[in-house]
């Protein structure tokens, strides 16, 4: 797989504010659907049933360039930027066809159970590092 994942998702009404734009807290949920598929067609279907480790956004920035509108069907992608022993950082982005309507840089650390800095699990962290070799 080539460093650059892809999922469509139909927005709904759900999804919207009164005006039929996409409530902006929602981007975050497009980006996050993603990231969730890209490590299930990576093989890694199991990651958020662990009682070791877990997953949590350590920072997220977010740049909204035009609006999502009820209907759309959009594309989100999701590329791996860098890897740390106990974080990686993802840049996403939102399109309708060709227009990028947002983007967003995510950095994700891995942490033990009791909430403390670990390493990202061999499985994961290989599949992040061939990642970055396809860039």
């Amino acid at each position: 797989m080539a460093n650059k994942f892809e999922f469509q998702i139909r927005v709904y009404i759900e999804d919207t504010d009164a005006g039929g734009i996409v409530y902006h807290a929602n981007h975050i949920r497009f980006m996050e659907r993603t990231r969730t598929e890209w490590l299930r067609a990576s093989g890694i279907d199991h990651y958020w049933h662990q009682k070791d480790y877990n997953f949590v956004v350590h920072k997220i920035n977010v740049k909204y360039m035009r609006p999502i509108l009820m209907d759309d069907l959009i594309t989100v992608t999701a590329r791996v930027v860098s890897c740390k022993a106990t974080s990686f950082v993802l840049q996403q982005n939102i399109y309708r066809g060709e227009i990028m309507l947002a983007s967003g840089e995510v950095e994700l650390a891995c942490l033990s159970t009791e909430m403390k800095p670990r390493r990202i699990p061999d499985e994961i962290r290989e599949l992040i590092l061939r990642e970055l070799a396809h860039e």
